[in-house]
Parts: structure tokens; C-alpha cells; sequence
């Protein structure tokens, strides 16, 4: 062998031998990119934010802004599904999860409302079932007494009541009772009616036109047939959602156009955490089908006002709720402070935003100023044209006049269930439908209906469900033990088919979409399933069963899709795999640990929780220096024993202008970026009260102390002669829960004693002496520090960062191996040709390089002329 030329550089492929490596193979590749053949390190990740959340946080998810377009972090300690059900250009961003507690739904103004850590506010996901049962009462229809009637040549004939006739448009009336020859035309059965007014009415009877006639002999009584009647009511939000019925009231037995009082009403939303605001009645109408529920009225329930103002006769108020008005809508305000924004009658001329709208009313101008005391009443009657009814002003009562024939909107929700309160691995599907799973029942939403889950929907499977992930327009469902194949756009006819490929899910949290099939961890690999091409394991060419459990726990993983590659973090480190058939992958090692992870697909940027509680990190930062990456080739075997010794490296030594200035921005963050570690690992909290009991001291702090059990406190502050007793400089404290902890402190027994004096301070431990080992931090973490002996400056750390020099050359250390035994390493800065060391002689070599810089080529041969028929 005269020299060896390597380019087109690999990953790693543990599962191979290292002698029978593919030639541009590694044994190592680390915190490198190989998309271009060559070797080209990743940039420092940048420190974004602290979420202010201690622990292990295991899920992150941002909103954006919609003012600034920032993103607005919410994170969680435990394992969240999210599913998104709005654009964040309309503001709302509406978001549903589950994995914390019930299921739940949120948005921008509940998820930020009260301050960091996020999400603070949300409501529960399932409606709750309406408990009480309406009461209703008919009134009478008494028969009226004609004073007149008449016939226009329409055909239209007009009678007059002596009285008020009780009638509504459409109701079916019989008149009859008059005698004379003219008159008896006038009688008749089953006809239906317009009202004029309260004491006159119109109906269609053929015949010669007949003058207005006294005649005091008709008598008009409701027509048709006795019916029974019942009324339900349901829950309603202002996002449309609506609950499961009532149950009925008992049967009214009444003709069509009696009055029905309806009463025992809810008056205020259910208790709980819910987005209820008002009910929605509902009665009983036969129809070809059979008998159905047809919509009355929405009732919303009174608001309480918030602010007011008025401006050039144009009145603004905001509720203290949603106030679920719309343009022309009319309504009553009464009880305000300020009197002038009382109205009776008023309509809606603009809306602002879900809790603000303007009206007209003339009178002065009025600043904006709070307002609480006034009340908004909404308008329940039947058209825009009849006399309003503000419900639940002096009566929460329903009254049913309504003309049955406009009644349009039958119930739908008779099998709204709510979601199981222990509902997991909430996914968005095909068609709009939400799916979640419990134990092995798979549970569906109703298509555009999130809040919805029909019992009668639910798949039961063999085994107990991990994850489920939507694909290709089919839902996989990861078990313990096989996958499923779930297919249909409609829940009421899913059906499902096994996967006969025992290939368990271990880990949910590593199932990703991949946009070519999912992903997720099993015990040989990365497993890959795809409707087109079925089950597979992406990493088989790159690793087997055996180094797949050698190299990482699956059940540990954590993955996120980035650029088109999945990134996957374990309990020892991270991997970035890069699909490609032809070579079978590439497999990267990642020294940066993530806990949790987000992509945002806006802007391509990939953001993580790392080993610090609560910091966010933007990967692979544009703006950021490169970082060091480590290349080592495959056992290079030669057919005789040679001594290399020549070699050059054809890199990118000379610092890009942009990589300068990367330095220059990154020291001027150091301070910043140093002054929020130090915020971050540092804690105090102001005592409340002191206690001692066997030389045991009690402290009780009046916010969380944020100590763990084995962090070292200064207790201070205290300045009574007992309260001083328990100052303490640096004592080892059991922390016992978020606001008491115990340390070791001598003195005879103290009762607990109030006392805001004591101050608490601890500094938590930055690094470790002589460089960083791996350990489980006080959370109980584990914590995976890639370094060695002497790694930092004296006195340094691994969490803080020191001020970088702007090189003008990126240096590439070179090492050379023979027989498995390190015989060189240098420091090249050039694409110089560089000479190796001589008096020995190998047939088995290794190669690495590692540094800031991109590597391109590495040629090694046994004279610097050789290198030419590299």
C-alpha cells in the first residue's frame, strides 16, 4: 500500500466489525455533520431562557406570541401529548393535552395567564353531565270569542277576537259556532294562522269577498292532535362545545301552541374546572323519524362587567367572561355604578374581542374605568322582532311559545361522553379525530369534536398500548408486544389489523413521525413502520441487537424529529440517525443530553431541555462557535507491514468571517449567560418559623426553598438569643417538603416559633474537581458529563463559560494508532503535508481527528510522495 485517501465520510455502524468497516466508516463520530461527505462540527448551543421549573422536565412545547411573535414556553414534569385544534395566526392558539392529570384544554391567554412556569390555566377536556332535571308547567288556551270577520278577494280571510286570543303565526286553530249564511263560510278545522295582532288573525278560506261583519257567535280553540312533550337541557361553552342531556323532564300532555312554562334552570356553570357559560333547551317535536329533541334557545348565564367607556355616544364594556355577543345581537346592562351605561334594549353595533363590544347611547364621555357591579343580561326572544326577555333578570324561568315550525337544530350530543379521566397519548388523526388510549383500549373523539369521546367507539387490542402515532393516513398503535394497523375516516367504522412483526414499543416518548413512517425504540433498534413499504428496523444496518442494548437503554429514550433526521437522548448521551438505504444511515453521537425537546417547524430551529433544570437551548445555533467534533476511522488492515509515515489533513483551517464573529457575540453573552447560571443554581427563601427537637432543627420557609435532600444551606438572620441558635453556616439539610427542612443543630428543644427574620442560602456545587464525572444530580437525574482529567481552567466548571479567543486558524488535532496503541497525535493548522513518526512497523491502523474545523480529506501514506497516489 502505497497511501490511503478517505472522504466521503460515515457514521457509525457498531454492528460491524471495526476491520470490516465500510473504507469512509467510523468507530467514532461525534458532534459531527456528515450530510456532504465531509466531517463538519456543530455549533454551540445557545442558552435561550430558564423556564423557572425545577425537576426533570419531560415535555416542552411553545406558543407564540401573538402580539411579538416570541415563543412562550410551556413545560411539564411529566409525560404530555399534545394535539393543537387552532392556528396561532388567529391568537387563540388552542391547544389539548393529556399525561397531567385529567384531560384538559388550554390556550394562550389560559396557558400565560398568571406567569412563568407555564402553562397556569385550562379547563378539563369533557363536559361534565348535566344532574338536575327541568320542571315545566302548560298553561290553559282558553277559547276566544269572535267579535268580526271578513274575506278579502285573496281568499285571506280576517277574524277579530273580543279578547286577547292567545295565538302565535303557525298555530292550528278550529273556528267555528257561526250560524248565519255568511258566517258558516268562516268555520273550519285545522287551519293554520297568521297574527296580526293580539286580537286578530288571518287564515286561508276560499270565497267571494265579504265586508267586515259583527258577529259575536265563532269560537276559536286550538286544533290538532294532544301530544306528549318533555324538555332537556345541555351544557354550553363559548367555544360551541355542548354536553350530554338532561334527563327529561316528565311529560307534558298539551296540544301544539299551549304555553309552557319551563323552570328549575341551572342559574351558574357546574362546579369544576369547566368553560361552561350557559344551557341550551331544548323540546320534544314528532317527525317522520319519530320524536326528536329540536333547539329552543341558547341561555347564557348573566355576566358581570370589568371596564366601561364611552366616546362620541359610542359606549365599550368588557366582561368579566366571554360575553358571547355578536353584531345586532340586543341585550339589557343594569346595576352599574355609573348609571349612564344602564340599557334596556341595547344592540350590539361592533365586537371587539370575545369580551368586548360597543352599542350606542348618547350621553357624556367617559374614560376608561373599572366597572364591576353592572350586570349583562342576553336577550332569549323568539325573533329580533318580538318583545325581549332578558333571562336571568329577576327570573331564571323559560317560556315556550315558540313557533314549532321554526324550530330547526335537533340534539346530537346523546353520546357525548367525556373522555376517560386517565386518557393517554392524546394524537391528532385523519379527518379531524382525536385518538387516546387506557391500558389497551383505544378511545376516538367525534370527528370536529374534541370534546367528545363516544364509548361505543373504543377498540380493545391484545396487549396494553404504549403510543400511537398517525401515519399516512392510518393510526399506528405500538404495543408491548406487536403493532397494529388501524384504518377508516369515520370512528364508527375504524377498524384494525395486527402487525405481524413482534417488534414491542419500549419507550413512547421516542415515537416520532418521521414524515416517511414512524419511528419509535424496540429492543433490536430504531423500529420504522410505513403503510407503503410496512414494518422494518432503520437501524439494522448500522446496528444489531446486541450493541443496539450494549450502547443505550431504548426504554430511556427520548426523540425528537430534526431536519429531516431523528434525534434521539438516553439516559448515557444523544444520536442524531440520518436515513440514507444506500449506506444504510448515518449514525452520529451527540454529547448534549435532552430531557425534552421541541421543534419548531416555523423556523426549522430545534430547542432543548438540558441537564440544568428549566434551561432552554436553541441546538445547533447559526450564531453560535463551533464546537468540537471527533472522528476516528475503521481498522485500517494492510496486506504488509508498513510505517506511514506522511499524512495531511485538507480542512478548512482558515476562520470564515462569520465563525469571528460568532466568537465576538458569544463573548459578549458570557457575562449574561454566567450571571443566569449562578441565578439559576443558587436559592434563598425567608423562614416563617424555627423548631428543635434531639439536636434536630426544623425550618419552615415562607416560599419554596428549592433544597434537596444533601445540599449545603447558611441559615442566617435570626437575631433573638434563641433564634440565633439555629444560625448555621453550610450544614447539610433533609429537605422535608417544598417549604421545611431539617439540618443537625445542638441546643436544647425548641417548640415550633415564629419568625420572619431567618433568611436561607444555599449555592449549589457548578462543577467538580479535576473535570466532570457522571453522576445522578439532586433530582435524581442522571447526569452524563463527556470530559477528562483537568477538562476546565483552574477553578472553573462545566456549567459556566470562559471568554474565547477569535483564532484566525482553526487547528485539527491528528491521531494515529498502530496495532490499538495511540503512537502520534499533532496539532495540524495547515493542508501541509506533516511527517509521522518512524521506527515501527504495523499491518493495523487507526485514524482520528478532531478540532473546530471542516475536514474534507485525510491521506496518510508511508512517504510524502506516496500521498499523490492517495
Amino acid at each position: 500500500m502505497a497511501a490511503v485517501k478517505i472522504i466521503k465520510f460515515l457514521g457509525e455502524a457498531p454492528k460491524i466489525s471495526p476491520e470490516l468497516l465500510p473504507d469512509a466508516a467510523a468507530q467514532t463520530a461525534f458532534n459531527v455533520k456528515l450530510y456532504s461527505g465531509d466531517l463538519i462540527p456543530y455549533r454551540v448551543p445557545l442558552r435561550v431562557t430558564n423556564v423557572g421549573r425545577t425537576g426533570e422536565i419531560k415535555t416542552l412545547y411553545a406558543l407564540r406570541n401573538p402580539d411579538t411573535n416570541a415563543l412562550v414556553w410551556l413545560t411539564w414534569l411529566n409525560d404530555v401529548d399534545i394535539a393543537t385544534a387552532s392556528a396561532s395566526e388567529d391568537g387563540e392558539q388552542r391547544f389539548y393535552y393529556t399525561g397531567d392529570g385529567v384531560p384538559k384544554v388550554s390556550n394562550y391567554e389560559l396557558a400565560t395567564a398568571t406567569g412563568e412556569p407555564y402553562p397556569n390555566n385550562y379547563y378539563e377536556l369533557g363536559l361534565p353531565l348535566p344532574t338536575s332535571v327541568v320542571t315545566t308547567s302548560a298553561t290553559s288556551f282558553t277559547t276566544a270569542t269572535t267579535s268580526s270577520y271578513a274575506r278579502d278577494a285573496g281568499n285571506t280571510a280576517t277574524i277579530v277576537t273580543g279578547s286577547a286570543h292567545g295565538l302565535r303565526t303557525g298555530n292550528i286553530v278550529t273556528v267555528s259556532g257561526f250560524t248565519t249564511t255568511d258566517g258558516k263560510v268562516f268555520n273550519a278545522t285545522n287551519v293554520e294562522v297568521t297574527v296580526v295582532n293580539s286580537t286578530t288573525f288571518t287564515y286561508y278560506n276560499p270565497g267571494n269577498a265579504i265586508t267586515t261583519t259583527s258577529d259575536t257567535a265563532g269560537r276559536v280553540s286550538l286544533a290538532g292532535n294532544t301530544q306528549a312533550r318533555s324538555y332537556v337541557y345541555t351544557w354550553y361553552t363559548p367555544w360551541e362545545e355542548e354536553s350530554i342531556a338532561s334527563e327529561p323532564s316528565d311529560n307534558l300532555y298539551i296540544k301544539e301552541g299551549q304555553t309552557v312554562t319551563v323552570s328549575n334552570l341551572p342559574t351558574a356553570k357546574p362546579s369544576g374546572d369547566n368553560f361552561v357559560r350557559g344551557v341550551r333547551l331544548y323540546r320534544t317535536l314528532p317527525t317522520t323519524a319519530g320524536t326528536e329533541y329540536f333547539l329552543l334557545k341558547t341561555l347564557w348565564f348573566p355576566t358581570t362587567l370589568a371596564r366601561v367607556s364611552r366616546t362620541d355616544n359610542v359606549s365599550r364594556v368588557t366582561l368579566s367572561n366571554h360575553h358571547n355577543m355578536d353584531i345586532d345581537f340586543r341585550f339589557k346592562i343594569s346595576g352599574c355604578t355609573d348609571s349612564s351605561f344602564n340599557i334596556t334594549g341595547g344592540i350590539v353595533t361592533d365586537v371587539i374581542d370575545d369580551y368586548t363590544f360597543e352599542y350606542a347611547q348618547t350621553d357624556s364621555d367617559v374614560a376608561d374605568k373599572a366597572e364591576t357591579s353592572g350586570t349583562l343580561y342576553h336577550d332569549v326572544a323568539e325573533t329580533p322582532d318580538k318583545t325581549a326577555r332578558y333571562w336571568g333578570d329577576g327570573s331564571y324561568n323559560f317560556t315556550d311559545d315558540f313557533d314549532s315550525t321554526i324550530l330547526l337544530d335537533v340534539l346530537l350530543t346523546d353520546d357525548y361522553d367525556p373522555p376517560p379521566t386517565n386518557l393517554q397519548g392524546l394524537t391528532a388523526v385523519q379527518n379531524n379525530i382525536l385518538v387516546g388510549f387506557v391500558g389497551n383500549t383505544l378511545y376516538f373523539s367525534e370527528p370536529g369534536v374534541p370534546h367528545a369521546w363516544p364509548q361505543k367507539y373504543a377498540l380493545t387490542f391484545e396487549y396494553d398500548i404504549v403510543g400511537v402515532a398517525s401515519v399516512g393516513g392510518f393510526i399506528l398503535v405500538m404495543t408491548e408486544e406487536y403493532p397494529y394497523q388501524v384504518s377508516g375516516n369515520n370512528p364508527a367504522t375504524m377498524a384494525f389489523a395486527r402487525i405481524d412483526t413482534p417488534l414491542p414499543c419500549v419507550s413512547k416518548r421516542s415515537i416520532v413521525n418521521m414524515g416517511y413512517g414512524v419511528a419509535y425504540a424496540t429492543y433490536g433498534g430504531m423500529a420504522l413502520y410505513s403503510p407503503s413499504a410496512g414494518m422494518d428496523v432503520m437501524t439494522k444496518l448500522v446496528h444489531d441487537w446486541d450493541t443496539w442494548k450494549e450502547e443505550l437503554d431504548p426504554s430511556t429514550i427520548v426523540g425528537r424529529f430534526y431536519n429531516g433526521k431523528y434525534f434521539g437522548s438516553h439516559s448515557a448521551n444523544s444520536f442524531i440517525f440520518e436515513r440514507d438505504d444506500r449506506i444504510g444511515g448515518y449514525f452520529v453521537k451527540i454529547n448534549y443530553r435532552f430531557t425534552a425537546a421541541w421543534f419548531d417547524p416555523q423556523t426549522n430551529d430545534f430547542y432543548y431541555i438540558g441537564d440544568t433544570p428549566g434551561e432552554i437551548l436553541r441546538w445547533d445555533d447559526s450564531a453560535q462557535p463551533l464546537s468540537a467534533m471527533e472522528w476516528k476511522s475503521k481498522v485500517i488492515v494492510t496486506k504488509d507491514y508498513l510505517n506511514l509515515g506522511a499524512a495531511r489533513i485538507v480542512a478548512d483551517y482558515t476562520t470564515p468571517d462569520d465563525e469571528t464573529q460568532a466568537v465576538v457575540e458569544y463573548n459578549e453573552g458570557v457575562p449574561i449567560f454566567n450571571a443566569q447560571v449562578w441565578a439559576d443554581y443558587s436559592t434563598t427563601a425567608v423562614t416563617v418559623s424555627y423548631a428543635r427537637t434531639s439536636n434536630v432543627a426544623t425550618i419552615v420557609t415562607a416560599t419554596a426553598h428549592g433544597l434537596v435532600t444533601g445540599t449545603k444551606a447558611s441559615i442566617t438572620g435570626f437575631t433573638s438569643p434563641t433564634g440565633a441558635t439555629f444560625n448555621a453556616d453550610l450544614v447539610v439539610i433533609t429537605k422535608v417538603n417544598d417549604t421545611t427542612f431539617t439540618y443537625a443543630n445542638t441546643g436544647g428543644d425548641v417548640g415550633t416559633t415564629s419568625d420572619g427574620t431567618g433568611v436561607v442560602s444555599s449555592l449549589k456545587a457548578l462543577g467538580d474537581l479535576n473535570g466532570p464525572y457522571d453522576r445522578l444530580d439532586s433530582f435524581g437525574n442522571r447526569v452524563t458529563n463527556f470530559g477528562t482529567l483537568n477538562s476546565t481552567i483552574i477553578n472553573g466548571d462545566n456549567f459556566t463559560r470562559s471568554l474565547r479567543e477569535t483564532e484566525t486558524i482553526l487547528p485539527i488535532t491528528f491521531k494515529l494508532w498502530a496495532d490499538k496503541v495511540l503512537i502520534f497525535q499533532a496539532t495540524v493548522s495547515s493542508d501541509e503535508i506533516f511527517r509521522l513518526p518512524t521506527g515501527y512497523r504495523s499491518d493495523t491502523f487507526e485514524i482520528g481527528v478532531s478540532g473546530s474545523a471542516r475536514v474534507r480529506a485525510i491521506h496518510i501514506g508511508e512517504t510524502p510522495y506516496g500521498l499523490r497516489t492517495a
